[in-house]
């Protein structure tokens, strides 16, 4: 008997081990069918590893990225996702159909159809010339004054914006885009997540960012809060420097008329750090209050940890 059970198990493991072995791999999602509709054109691959890590790509011809990791649920024979990245990559997935060329399942009410490549076609890396990595070459020094002190009070008093003017002014907008690259130390740049939108809501009296998801084609909504509206005195100095994290230290330099998509314009320059000693520097536009121009930010680290985002100005709508 004791050995009949051991054989039941050493089957039941094959066979989990099996179907594990037939999700392994790249698959190119092909269609996907939601309330009765079939959508395709889509290029996105998901890539299932081994060792539980999920990657993907924008395509069979993108460099991958890890986006979080899966499981194989033997018992409700689902793939179980966990992401950060994309709110698209994470949850639990209903397998309908697993072979060596298919792949089929549903997730949150719609039907996900797959092929499966045999390998990506990626182009081989190219080391990123030192000028196409904007340099921030700013440090602490250059913030203190005479005496070492900072004085963060005489600096908010440099900046072109009040906060109201800055909520009044998006207030006339539907949303605000930004085109992200990513320069990491040793690699190519990275332009898997190609954008932000800032988005003034105006039934809830929010302001929010969002990343664009490749898998819906559109701008979605991450883990952050939106910032409410109705009480601006205790976000002011989130929105100082929103979308993004406002600085521990900062220093206005200057001013400086930059080529955007709406003309040229005069931005004031302040060089400042955030959390963590990020290394950060806006290009805040005088005249358009809540917009920038550009928005460098770097991690100074040993490679291959260290890495730099633009941020620039898309269009405004």
């Amino acid at each position: 008997m004791k050995k009949l059970t051991l054989i039941i198990i050493a089957l039941i493991s094959f066979a989990i081990q099996a179907q594990e072995s037939k999700i392994i791999g790249n698959w190119q999602l092909t269609t996907v069918v939601d309330d009765g509709k079939t959508m395709d054109g889509f290029q996105t691959v998901f890539i299932f590893a081994e060792k539980g890590i999920l990657n993907a790509a924008r395509s069979s011809t993108s460099e991958p990225m890890q986006v979080g990791a899966w499981k194989y649920n033997k018992k409700q024979k689902t793939i179980v996702m966990t992401s950060s990245v994309d709110k698209d990559f994470n949850g639990e997935a209903t397998i309908i159909k697993v072979n060596n060329k298919e792949l089929s399942y549903k997730k949150d009410g719609a039907i996900l159809n797959f092929t499966r490549l045999d390998k990506l076609d990626v182009p081989p890396k190219i080391e990123p010339a030192a000028t196409e990595k904007p340099m921030l070459s700013f440090t602490d020094d250059d913030l203190l004054d005479e005496e070492k002190g900072f004085y963060l009070e005489e600096e908010a008093a440099k900046l072109p914006w009040k906060i109201e003017n800055v909520v009044n002014f998006l207030k006339d907008f539907k949303d605000v885009i930004y085109t992200v690259t990513s320069f990491r130390d040793g690699t190519e740049p990275d332009s898997f997540l190609v954008s932000s939108r800032i988005v003034y809501n105006k039934k809830d009296q929010t302001i929010d960012v969002r990343e664009y998801s490749f898998f819906q084609n559109d701008y979605i909504e991450m883990n952050e809060d939106p910032l409410p509206m109705n009480d601006i005195e205790n976000y002011q100095e989130h929105l100082y420097f929103f979308p993004k994290d406002n600085l521990d230290t900062f220093k206005v330099i200057g001013t400086e008329e930059v080529a955007t998509p709406l003309g040229n314009v005069k931005c004031t320059v302040v060089e400042g750090f955030g959390t963590y000693d990020y290394k950060i520097k806006y290009w805040m536009i005088n005249e358009k209050p809540g917009v920038f121009a550009k928005i460098i930010i770097a991690k100074d680290e040993d490679p291959p940890f260290g890495y730099t985002k633009v941020y620039a100005l898309k269009e405004i709508k």
